[in-house]
């Protein structure tokens, strides 16, 4: 579908042509083209607003009414409700905060208002996408007391656009708030173990000096053995093993606190996530024999009402999935010895197994975008053409095949790093340890070079009008082409009565005339 009227009236003067026939005057054809826009525009609304009943319509009017009451000198261009709360069409409108565990419980909280709105689920499943974006951009640009002052149908078709769309959005959101999150709470729990490990290590004495006489040894005889150089510097192979076991016991020990930090923040804040969310999203899996995740989910759901005073621990009669869900190292902390399963650790490893499952689209979200069924990216004729598709992607159909040729991807990739490892010539990548892991750290790049063009761009500016105000290009941009007055979406109740630069807008306005006088003099 074709939206833009300069193509439009471009497609009118071609099809005249193909056609053998005279094309009207362009102001003629702009004149059609606009009325036929404008025609379309107005069955599409009344086509909308039939499909909407008389309870969502009431709930859709109530996201804009008495805009104009709530808008004073203080409010911040959105609007704000009575007890300095933003109103529900800001609060539709804004995108999510940084992540955290209060930005996730506002998504939470949005989603759910859009969902009371009740709004059709084929509202707009005869129409394309683009057409929907297109009215949902409109919706975003325009301010309740414009909104009230249009005609219902229109109206409606806006405010109905911009929530169908901003539905799946706020779900989309909400996913990545969680997934950020459920990263960030781990992230933190490994700084703070960090944190006190190092002030301990720094309280050890003896092993730096260790450390150096190896290093002196090595690179003094680097052909030399391990048994011939290594051991004479440092006591001894019983003292290299002595080492080695502290080294083991201490990345036990790290590990084990890792956990102790996560469950206690996890219990003391993040929990309060885990019923909001659960009840926000409807997860599906399309893997019928093997879901253990999902399973835990279900687990998790049926408890949520249950608090943790009444038990620590699931019901014994429980079948609680353990595999696929709960790594080896957490076992230990999540079944006790008499073979209970705690509920505060087993949340904590259904949430990042979730994760892990939500990102490889193993588990999709109805009503998201981005983690919606990996199923409907594929072609509706995908089972009977899959020959004519896989051929189009240049893959094979035989998974086996598919394996292979990716593994010797790979294997080629590693012998060329191991190549470049060897020779120095990796350009700073290297191979260390991080919690005793192996870990490619990559070393940062540079500052980019300026483009030649934006360069250019800045000369010439500064050549010609020297250093200016952004305000400044704004105004006299509005003297030359006078776009604010065509198209006015400033709040009334702060506008300026084209004292200034004639646009009737607001702010903007009034910063000019305290910079230029309230007589706009151009």
């Amino acid at each position: 579908m074709e939206l833009s009227r300069e193509r439009l009236v471009a497609a009118v003067v071609a099809r005249c042509r193909n056609d053998h026939i005279e094309p009207p005057a362009p102001a003629k054809v702009q004149r059609l083209v606009g009325r036929a826009v404008t025609d379309f525009e107005a069955q599409f609304c009344r086509s909308r607003v039939e499909r909407i009943s008389h309870a969502t319509r009431s709930r859709l009017e109530d996201l804009v009414a008495g805009s104009e009451d709530d808008m004073g000198e203080g409010a911040d261009g959105e609007g704000a409700v009575s007890g300095g709360g933003r109103s529900h069409f800001a609060e539709l409108k804004a995108d999510p905060g940084a992540p955290g565990l209060e930005s996730l419980l506002a998504e939470v909280n949005k989603l759910q208002r859009v969902r009371r709105l009740e709004l059709p689920a084929d509202l707009f499943a005869d129409v394309s996408e683009k057409l929907v974006d297109a009215w949902r951009a409109r919706a975003s640009k325009e301010y309740p007391a414009n909104l009230e002052r249009m005609k219902p149908p229109r109206r409606l078709t806006l405010l109905a656009a911009l929530c169908h769309v901003r539905q799946t959005e706020i779900t989309d959101s909400l996913v990545d708030l969680f997934i950020q999150l459920v990263l960030k709470i781990n992230t933190r729990a490994e700084r703070k173990v960090d944190k006190e490990l190092n002030a301990e290590l720094k309280r050890i004495r003896g092993k730096d000096a260790m450390l150096l006489r190896v290093a002196e040894a090595a690179l003094s005889e680097p052909s030399g053995t391990v048994r011939r150089v290594i051991y004479p510097v440092v006591g001894g192979e019983k003292t290299l093993k002595a080492l080695a076991a502290e080294a083991a016991a201490n990345e036990a020990r790290y590990k084990a606190r890792v956990r102790t930090v996560l469950r206690s923040s996890y219990s003391a804040h993040w929990r309060r996530m885990l019923s909001p969310l659960l009840g926000a999203l409807e997860l599906k899996c399309n893997n019928t024999s093997y879901r253990p995740v999902m399973d835990a989910i279900d687990l998790l759901q049926r408890y949520l009402d249950q608090p943790l005073k009444e038990g620590a621990f699931f019901d014994p009669a429980e079948s609680v999935p353990l595999a696929g869900v709960v790594p080896e190292q957490w076992r230990a902390a999540v079944v006790d010895d008499k073979g209970r399963v705690e509920r505060i650790p087993y949340e904590l490893c259904v949430l990042v197994a979730l994760r892990d499952a939500v990102r490889r689209r193993e588990i999709w979200v109805v009503g998201a975008n981005r983690w919606r069924n990996p199923e409907d990216d594929l072609p509706a004729d995908f089972e009977d053409n899959r020959d004519v598709h896989y051929a189009a992607l240049g893959q094979p159909q035989d998974a086996g095949e598919f394996i292979a040729a990716l593994q010797g991807k790979l294997r080629t990739s590693l012998d060329r790093f191991e190549t470049a490892l060897a020779e120095g010539t990796t350009g700073g990548v290297l191979i260390v340890k991080k919690h005793g892991e192996p870990w490619i750290r990559v070393s940062p790049r540079g500052k980019q070079e300026e483009p030649e063009s934006l360069v250019a761009i800045k000369g010439e500016i500064e050549r010609r009008w020297g250093t200016i105000d952004l305000l400044d290009i704004l105004k006299y941009a509005e003297f030359d082409t006078a776009s604010l007055r065509s198209s006015p979406r400033w709040p009334p109740a702060r506008c300026c009565r084209r004292t200034c630069c004639g646009a009737g807008c607001c702010w903007s306005c009034s910063a000019w005339a305290r910079t230029w006088g309230s007589s706009g003099s151009r």
